[in-house]
């Protein structure tokens, strides 16, 4: 690897398991942030690092203890890497069939489309017309954005007033905690309207979505996982209107021209890509589970509070 002036590079010793000592670091984070210095611009000094007080057990010890960790790690790894292939797949296919149209370009040259039933294949026509997007498939017809969808301001909820429960809270960002009580129904589809533009969220279940965000007020001649594709599409950072707080105007997106295709089309991929989101959730949900029985055995092994080896091997086994 290479390293510049603003990382620490750290070389176990021989004595020590390399893996044992990222997972003893990572506990320690909070103390290490406290060990930082200066006002405007944090700094972490090697000599300051290097009196940090780490537990040192035995290096077979260190292994076990980096072996188990390891395991939830890499399972946690292995299904957050699964979903941003599954996540992928539902991009491309929206691209072969809404932006690039695959299907109609292969039943013009007398081929069946590609990985497609022929049910799903006859839902699409077998010849392109001009319009004022270019050509399009025969009997799609160009509208406006807010023909597909209409977005809607998020609403209020200071921190003060949050009470952690069931529904997630979906900010500008991503998901900030949760609360309680939910505003709006699932699925939906979220997006930032002031502080972060361009990401795009889709929300299976109840959420409350934050004033900072717009989300699918309704759905018109789209679906979630469609409209989902759609705003992500979408390059929001061009349509900031604020100066020194990024914001976005809705109304400057929903006059934006768009393809509305036939409704059948996007109701196959509806069920297609609903699927695929379903997994990638019910995926997430395992991983965050993972995390807490990791984070949860991290500070008892280091601190050599260590459970029967018999519940180690259970719990590697539960995780492979």
């Amino acid at each position: 690897m290479c390293g510049n002036r603003a990382v620490i590079n750290i070389k176990p010793k021989p004595n020590s398991v390399p893996r044992y000592l990222f997972f003893v670091l990572r506990h320690l984070r909070p103390t290490i942030e406290t060990l930082a210095e200066g006002s405007v611009q944090k700094n972490l000094y090697v000599s300051t690092l290097s009196k940090l007080d780490v537990p040192a057990p035995s290096k077979g010890l260190q292994q076990a203890i980096a072996d188990m960790l390891g395991v939830l790690d890499d399972r946690i790894t292995l299904l957050r890497e699964t979903n941003t292939t599954l996540e992928a797949i539902a991009q491309a296919l929206f691209k072969s069939w809404f932006v690039d149209f695959d299907p109609v370009h292969a039943k013009m040259q007398d081929r069946a489309p590609e990985g497609m039933d022929q049910a799903t294949a006859a839902l699409f026509p077998d010849s392109f017309e001009e319009s004022e997007l270019g050509a399009v498939p025969k009997g799609w017809r160009v509208g406006r954005l807010d023909d597909l969808l209409v977005l809607q301001r998020g609403f209020d909820l200071p921190a003060q007033d949050r009470t952690s429960g069931d529904f997630p809270i979906i900010a500008a960002s991503g998901p900030s905690g949760t609360h309680h009580k939910a505003m709006v129904k699932g699925p939906g589809v979220v997006t930032g309207r002031s502080g972060v533009l361009g990401r795009v969220f889709l929300e299976l279940e109840d959420f409350w979505p934050l004033n900072t965000t717009l989300w699918v007020k309704e759905f018109k001649a789209a679906t979630p996982c469609y409209a989902y594709e759609v705003l992500r599409l979408i390059d929001f950072k061009s349509f900031n209107a604020g100066s020194a707080v990024p914001s976005l105007n809705r109304n400057h997106i929903h006059g934006l021209p768009y393809l509305q295709p036939a409704r059948p089309c996007v109701d196959a991929f509806e069920v297609l890509a609903s699927q695929i989101h379903k997994r990638c959730r019910v995926n997430e949900k395992q991983a965050q589970s993972l995390v807490v029985i990791r984070d949860a055995l991290l500070p008892r092994l280091i601190s050599g509070q260590l459970i029967s080896e018999h519940s180690m091997k259970e719990i590697c086994n539960e995780c492979t």
